[in-house]
């Protein structure tokens, strides 16, 4: 089912329906902030189950860092009269996938309260993501994907971006460089063991030619005239 941002939502607050007041000057103020470059939401929601629930995917912490903890957020909630109510015990039939270079990972949804789920793990990549949340959410189906950008939810950013005052190097740039010079040490080793071996085969050979150059030469033994049987006068 293809996902669609949606409006707006009230949450009912004890019995008051909470109501959102917006003067032209704060609507001005949020197109000015949704048009600002490099500006991205930090969750998005998908209506649900025919429109009956509401559900908000994204990061639990964003921004998003590379190499920090970090989990598959999941908010479900239900439309009702004044605002929307929290949809609970949904662990057991909510299931979420990251996916990211064409691997993809299960993280098991686990209740935060408030009927939030959550699925933790470490991206070890920067840039992009997709998020797959399915299962059923009362007797409604639900599969639904969404990747990270600047309609949806934050990307990946590199550690660098709040490292202070020197950044440490990229972790899996450093792994990269390591297994490089890791090759290049063994493939020396290799050809230095070979040269090794070609001195000392070449050592042998001349060994042995010295040994035969050193030899006196033997003259080969006369062989006896035998008689002929004939008298010679």
């Amino acid at each position: 089912m293809p996902w669609q941002l949606l409006k707006p939502k009230t949450r009912a607050i004890g019995m008051a329906p909470l109501s959102l007041r917006l003067t032209g000057g704060t609507l001005a103020l949020a197109f000015l902030l949704l048009c600002l470059p490099g500006m991205v939401l930090a969750h998005v929601d998908i209506d649900v189950g025919d429109g009956q629930y509401v559900m908000e995917v994204g990061f639990r912490d964003e921004p998003a860092y590379l190499g920090q903890l970090n989990a598959v957020h999941v908010s479900v909630e239900e439309y009702a009269t004044g605002g929307t109510e929290p949809v609970e015990g949904l662990a057991a039939t909510l299931d979420a996938e990251v996916s990211r270079d064409g691997q993809t990972l299960s993280v098991p949804l686990e209740p935060r309260g408030d009927g939030v789920y959550e699925g933790a793990f470490v991206p070890t990549a920067a840039g992009d993501y997709t998020f797959r949340v399915f299962g059923t959410i009362g007797d409604a189906a639900v599969d639904e994907s969404v990747t990270s950008g600047p309609s949806t939810f934050n990307s990946v950013e590199p550690l660098s971006a709040i490292e202070f005052p020197v950044e440490r190097p990229d972790a899996v740039q450093l792994r990269a460089e390591i297994a490089d010079v890791t090759d290049a040490v063994g493939t020396a080793r290799t050809l230095g063991i070979a040269g090794i071996a070609a001195g000392v085969l070449g050592l042998i050979l001349a060994a042995v030619a010295l040994i035969r150059a050193g030899r006196p030469k033997t003259e080969p033994a006369s062989r006896p005239i035998e008689p002929s049987g004939k008298l010679i006068r």
